[in-house]
């Protein structure tokens, strides 16, 4: 078995993740089962874009979701329009990426949990319209506590969820045929069903089985599949877990 680590998702959700596991010299089989795919625009889109000042807020709950907005604020040349209004990031990454842009961002905690920020929102009296850009399949923390404090949200789907192209599935069945990873991650509830569809020969009895959260630990259980242990819900709990494995090697 290799001192390595299966990865099924998105690029743009593990850079830091993968980063740290090359710090550790652990090698990656990252075969991505998750591909975005911008939606073609919209009369939602195009309403947002040219009602921003309407927005008392714009928040952002990941890189990806970022990203997909400045591509829509580029193309229709809202940049400046963008950087006038208060632009709040779930996480550090997605405040760097936003900063990058040229974009000033607000992180206002290092957990990155959806509650710190709603906290960080309400002290700071930002409770007026919220501009939250998202994607059609992800299920996210921070609308649903908005509109639970009675505070308007919407949601502006910018991409969908697709599989890997057949070719590309095809050789991620085949490079990971010659491997046994050591450590297999399962981040979400929907990655059970996907790793299991990708790779139905595999073999999930030796490498030590990471779950990312009580959900995911019990859809794996219906699949016959044991954990060995149980993150926070966070790619950094996972990395706690794997350090730490790796410590009593």
């Amino acid at each position: 078995m290799s001192r390595s680590v299966l990865l099924t998702a998105a690029q743009e959700d593990t850079e830091v993740f993968r980063s740290k596991m090359e710090e550790e010299h652990v090698s990656i089989l990252h075969y991505p089962l998750e591909r975005y795919e911008a939606l073609e625009d919209n009369a939602d889109i195009l309403d947002a874009l040219e009602n921003l000042e309407e927005y008392e807020n714009i928040v952002h709950g990941s890189k990806r979701n970022a990203q997909f907005w400045v591509d829509w604020l580029q193309e229709f040349d809202k940049m400046k329009e963008a950087r006038n209004q208060l632009n709040l990031a779930l996480n550090q990454h997605t405040a760097d990426y936003l900063e990058e842009q040229g974009i000033p961002a607000v992180h206002p905690h290092s957990q990155g949990k959806a509650i710190n920020l709603l906290e960080f929102m309400l002290r700071i009296k930002r409770i007026g319209k919220t501009l939250y850009p998202c994607g059609d399949k992800t299920a996210e923390d921070l609308p649903a506590l908005l509109r639970e404090l009675d505070m308007e949200v919407n949601e502006l789907v910018l991409f969908t969820l697709e599989g890997p192209e057949e070719n590309k599935l095809e050789e991620y069945r085949k490079d990971f045929a010659a491997h046994q990873p050591e450590f297999v991650i399962f981040h979400s509830r929907r990655s059970v069903n996907r790793t299991l569809a990708a790779f139905p020969n595999a073999n999930f009895n030796d490498p030590y089985i990471i779950s990312a959260d009580q959900a995911v630990t019990d859809k794996l259980e219906k699949e016959d599949i044991a954990v060995d242990e149980q993150a926070e819900g966070s790619w950094s709990s996972i990395l706690k877990i794997i350090e730490k494995e790796l410590s009593h090697k």
